[in-house]
């Protein structure tokens, strides 16, 4: 049986990425492609601490996040049952909604973001995307959707100085590992049809290969 691609979709709050999660999947099983939807911090007990922590916790420490992101996110790889390779290995397409590249975006606004890189890149456990989509919107646009739909916004949804921080972010690490990992950015401020036939394509190309 050929294994499942992985495949990332990643973007700041309030782009879009649960929308069109839905709509990447709903178009994939109606081809006939077996897909598993899952997200980052996971539902486990480091994730569950750990969306705990991003919504009403006193210790926003960035390093100690990133370390749980990872410890959260190597489970989230390796359970032998519900894993993402135990879902590769019975050919699954898996669809994450974030990554590691959200741990170096948001982590990295305050830790070292090359210590937030190296250790996770350099897990043995780790492993690479297939595919990385970005939903690029103006971190403004993000703001005012999140402010019309989330009465309690989290840590990183509340400033949109810092939004602007976290899209630099990702941007210079997309381009940091352009040349190791597959990274499409989709601008994001169109309407939701042109994103979706965009994401579709991008996606087939990669699983036809």
């Amino acid at each position: 049986m050929p294994k499942g691609k992985f495949i990332v979709i990643e973007g700041l709050d309030g782009s879009g990425k649960g929308t069109q999660i839905e709509r990447l999947t709903a178009s994939l099983t109606e081809r006939g492609i077996d897909v598993h939807t899952t997200a980052e911090p996971t539902d486990g007990y480091i994730g569950k601490h750990l969306r705990e922590m991003l919504r009403d916790s006193d210790n926003k420490d960035m390093s100690l996040q990133a370390a749980l992101f990872l410890a959260d996110r190597l489970d989230h790889i390796t359970n032998p049952t519900t894993g993402i390779n135990a879902c590769l290995d019975k050919g699954v397409t898996v669809i994450c909604d974030r990554y590691y590249y959200s741990s170096f975006a948001y982590q990295g606004t305050a830790a070292d973001v090359d210590w937030v890189m190296n250790m996770n890149l350099n897990s043995p456990s780790i492993l690479k995307p297939d595919l990385c989509i970005f939903f690029d919107v103006a971190p403004e646009t993000c703001r005012e959707r999140i402010t019309q739909t989330r009465a309690n916004p989290e840590l990183y949804e509340k400033d949109v100085g810092v939004m602007r921080s976290i899209r630099d972010n990702f941007h210079t690490v997309f381009e940091r590992l352009k040349d190791s990992d597959n990274i499409k950015i989709i601008d994001a401020n169109r309407d939701m049809d042109s994103i979706a036939d965009d994401t579709l394509q991008i996606v087939l190309e990669v699983l036809n290969k």
